[in-house]
Parts: C-alpha cells; structure tokens; sequence
C-alpha cells in the first residue's frame, strides 16, 4: 500500500521540522496495519530566497526518522517553490487478510487513543509567541513521535477498525470510522490533552482549521457542553497518534502490551448501536 502527506513548516527548526512531517506521512501505513519499507522525499523549496542549509537539515531530519522506522529512502522528487513544504511518499507492506480499516467497528468496542490533543492550539501558540521553550520541546517531541509501537500493540490485539488523527481532528477521523453505521460515546473527562491548550483557548488562540472542521461536524455532535472539550475534538492534529476500535475483552492484553513497550495510551470511549452516525460527547 501507499501513501503520501507534506505541509508547510510548523515549528522553527528545519530538522524537527523534517522529523515531524515525515512522522506524520508514515502514520497512514501503521494505521493500516503496515510496515513501512520504501519513502520518497517530497520537497517545494526556492533556493534563491532560501538558505540551502535550511533544505538539508529538513532533509536529514525525514532521513533520521525514515531509518528510525526501519525504511529505506529511494529517492523523491523538488519544486522550486517559495513556499517550503515537505512530507513524503510512502509504500508499506501487510498481508491482503491483515488490513486495518478505518471503519469495522462494533458495538461495545473500546475506543483508545495513543497521543494527546491539542496540537493545532499549541502550534498557534507558537505563531503567538505563546509558548515556553519547555512546552515546545514536549510539543515536538510528540509530534515527531513514530506510531510504530502504537501499531504494534495494535496488532497485538483484536482491533476491529483503525485510523490515525490528523487534520480532521478526532471528530472528523471518529465520523470516518462510524460512518452511518454505529454511533460512538466519548468521555470528555477522559480525553487527553496538553495542558497549555487550556490557556491559550481562552486567550482565543484557536487555528482556523478547529473552526472548520467544527462548522462540518458539528451536526453529527450531540453534546450539552460548550467549553474547552468541545472544542479540543475539533482541533486538527499534526503527527498524532493511532485511534483504535479494541474488542472490550482485550484491554488488558494492550495494557500489558503497551506497558512492555512504554506506549502511552487512553481509553477515551465506547462504540455504541445507537445513535448510527452520531458522536456523543458525554
């Protein structure tokens, strides 16, 4: 299977930069079950207004993290564009029975998340000028965190449905995976988020995105809250973890698991009959 994703920079430093966007791009093929094995660069830099220096830490920084996840890069391709942008071309490998899907999910499956949320509020905070030093390493640490062992106590369990969370943000990769077929309850207390995106929602520090997926998904929200998670599952991630659809009997099975591996993790709600097709923020 293959796959592709690039973005513009979102943090300052061009190798952390190229960490977190090729991160990102792999995580369509651990959600899927795979192994990724071959990667393309793709590049849009302009050489006449930018320091090429710039261009290779972005560059060293997708290679350290493709050889981090065991994957060879074959080469890519470059556009002279005055926008920097970078991601990658990914092709993995999974046997055709073994295929994760992001929809499949049945009633009483747990719903697990393996990366906080947030990180659309704090990369505005960045812009902002916000944010500590100490929060934006965190940040970019996390960001550039492989799902390599979230897929790998993934598959260690029986999952029914999978998908990683992105710019949708949770709601919009949650309607992915229930469609009109199954409705999903959410545990607002349980949801995982980076304290500083408290703070700087209420400063108004919201991205753009969060107001968009909001006005797309918000009808197939039911909720009686509006406050700071109602918003947080509709910011849109970068690079963020796995959400999984887990038989209730397994839990214990991916506790240890994860637990072996150091993977954080959440159990963040449960997949319900009814309502089909709508979320509930309980």
């Amino acid at each position: 299977m293959q796959t592709i994703d690039f973005f513009t920079p979102i943090v300052n430093d061009p190798y952390w930069f190229g960490q977190i966007a090729a991160a990102n791009a792999m995580s369509d093929i651990y959600a899927m079950g795979a192994v990724p094995k071959t990667a393309l660069n793709m590049v849009c830099f302009a050489t006449k207004r930018f320091d090429i220096a710039i261009l290779k830490e972005i560059i060293r920084g997708g290679v350290d993290k493709i050889r981090e996840a065991g994957a060879s890069l074959l080469g890519g391709h470059s556009v002279d564009d005055e926008e920097i942008k970078y991601g990658l071309s990914v092709t993995g490998i999974v046997h055709p029975k073994k295929i994760l899907k992001n929809e499949g999910a049945l009633p009483d499956d747990v719903l697990v998340i393996t990366k906080p949320l947030g990180t659309g509020i704090l990369n505005t905070g960045i812009k902002a000028e916000m944010l500590s030093n100490e929060s934006i390493d965190h940040l970019i640490h996390i960001m550039a965190t492989l799902n390599k062992k979230a897929a790998e106590v993934m598959l260690s369990v029986r999952t029914h449905a999978a998908t990683d969370v992105t710019g949708f943000g949770l709601v919009g990769h949650l309607k992915e995976m229930i469609k009109e077929n199954i409705g999903i309850e959410l545990f607002a207390d349980k949801l995982p988020y980076f304290q500083e995106a408290v703070d700087l929602a209420k400063m108004g520090l919201i991205p753009g995105g969060l107001y968009r997926n909001r006005d797309f998904y918000k009808t197939y929200v039911k909720s009686e809250r509006d406050d700071f998670f109602y918003d947080i599952i509709f910011d849109p991630q970068t690079s963020g973890g796995l959400l999984m659809a887990i038989h209730p009997d397994d839990i214990q099975i991916l506790e240890e698991r994860a637990s072996k591996l150091q993977l954080d993790y959440w159990v963040i709600g449960r997949f319900v009959a009814e309502p089909k097709g709508q979320i509930l923020l309980s």
